[in-house]
């Protein structure tokens, strides 16, 4: 599918979402400019370029921490540092090329974004930098920023400043990620979720603003930051590491073991506080055929569409999983066997009435374990082993239905070791992975 195809996929509301945030970023860039003083001035065109060549600095030490990989999604490329600074040492106009030329690198450099989406987010960063200019150089002042000698009200600008370009900034990836589909957008919508992300933009522009400082006050102190721009990129990579070693790449669930070490420590929880928890085991039916008929890609778009049914229709703080193949585990807190089995009965129906973008459509079968409150504390292996057998039923009893699991005391051993074999063949899957993408089929 060419990049124009891709455009014209997404939803009409998104296509005119993007197409009036380029206008608006060329006209606030535009409309905020320094007049009547010339736009083009020499210095002004060497201060642009040292903040692109600061970027592609930047990005290429991203890419020796990365060790080279082209990267699809993190949270911070860390580009956003050089439109602040420019907010600081350029009129508004230099936004644009600025902006333009470090995104055309990065993309270049391996930042393999859906490009309309590539192309949106620059246009933010420059609505964002436009509107913060206005705070570091108000209508009716002198025209002039801060300075490393303005005291304690220059650094109140700088950090309303800074507030103001991570607000618009936030606001505009929120409003793309809402009008998109939620298919579409399911890394944009946790990334946007992730206090972490709100933490550390905040630091990648405090570094801009700070550039932009040295760059108009000392210029050849800026050549200090590079070792702080290096530790910028270590700590912008900590977080995609982390997702990618404790999220499934494919449907952006939780990967079993990273589920099962936060179900381990809320269960704990729960069994202190003598609370009800409950577990439920979802698996695509006959998912072995729709492979064989539609492909690993078409097998691929049928486990990412489940997934999002699966998010949408448990609560934010219920753990939901991956557990391998075509399998998805939930941990529901706090929930009785009454409410367990309305939220089984509600994955089913919807994962059958949503599958018009499928090829065909697809059915879940679903087991369901529940540990009521007061009972004696019990381990999550036997909990998913009452699960697994309660789905085990699910399938044999015809699939596409919803089945509650027996009693503990009914639990034999051979059903325990069965439920062991499962769970050493998942860690073995998850071993076997590689960054995710070489997820075996099985079942």
């Amino acid at each position: 599918m060419t990049a124009l195809q891709e455009f014209a996929a997404a939803p009409w509301r998104a296509r005119v979402w993007v197409l009036l945030s380029a206008v608006l970023a060329v006209g606030l860039a535009l409309a905020l400019s320094i007049w009547p003083d010339p736009v083009w001035q020499l210095t002004d065109i060497v201060t642009a370029l040292a903040l692109v060549i600061g970027s592609v600095i930047n990005v290429e030490l991203g890419r020796l921490f990365e060790g080279g990989r082209v990267a699809q999604q993190r949270p911070h490329k860390a580009l956003s540092a050089w439109p602040m600074a420019a907010t600081v040492l350029l009129p508004t106009f230099y936004l644009l090329p600025v902006v333009a030329l470090i995104y055309a690198h990065a993309r270049w450099r391996g930042m393999r974004v859906t490009l309309w989406k590539w192309c949106a987010s620059a246009c933010f960063l420059v609505c964002a930098g436009a509107i913060a200019t206005i705070i570091v150089t108000p209508p009716g002042g002198d025209g002039t920023p801060p300075t490393l000698t303005s005291g304690l009200p220059g650094v109140l600008i700088m950090v309303a400043a800074i507030l103001t370009f991570l607000a618009v900034e936030s606001a505009m990836l929120g409003m793309s990620g809402w009008l998109n589909t939620a298919q579409d957008e399911v890394w944009l919508r946790r990334t946007l979720a992730d206090p972490a992300f709100y933490l550390t933009e905040a630091g990648v522009l405090t570094i801009g603003a700070l550039t932009g400082l040295l760059g108009a006050n000392a210029p050849w102190f800026v050549l200090l930051l590079i070792p702080v721009y290096g530790f910028l990129q270590q700590s912008v990579l900590h977080r995609p590491l982390q997702e990618r070693a404790t999220r499934d790449p494919k449907t952006g669930l939780l990967v079993f073991n990273a589920w099962q070490r936060l179900a381990v420590e809320e269960i704990r929880r729960m069994s202190a506080a003598r609370r009800s928890w409950a577990v439920i085991f979802a698996d695509i039916d006959n998912f072995r055929f729709y492979n064989q008929r539609h492909g690993h890609l078409g097998g691929d778009h049928a486990l990412e569409h489940v997934a999002q049914i699966i998010t949408s229709n448990v609560r934010p703080k219920d753990l939901t999983a991956r557990f391998g193949g075509e399998e998805f585990c939930i941990l529901l807190p706090d929930t009785v066997a009454a409410e367990a089995e309305l939220v089984a009965q509600r994955l089913l129906t919807s994962v059958s009435a949503a599958s018009a973008s499928l090829p065909e459509p697809v059915t879940v079968s679903i087991g369901v374990a529940v540990v009521e409150a007061g009972n004696t504390p019990m381990e999550l292996a036997v909990v998913l082993a009452r699960a697994d057998q309660a789905l085990y039923r699910a399938k044999l009893e015809g699939r596409n239905t919803v089945r509650i699991a027996a009693p503990a005391a009914d639990i034999d051993s051979g059903v325990r070791t069965t439920w062991d074999a499962k769970l050493n063949r998942s860690a073995h899957r998850a071993q076997y992975s590689e960054d995710g993408e070489r997820q075996r089929r099985w079942g």
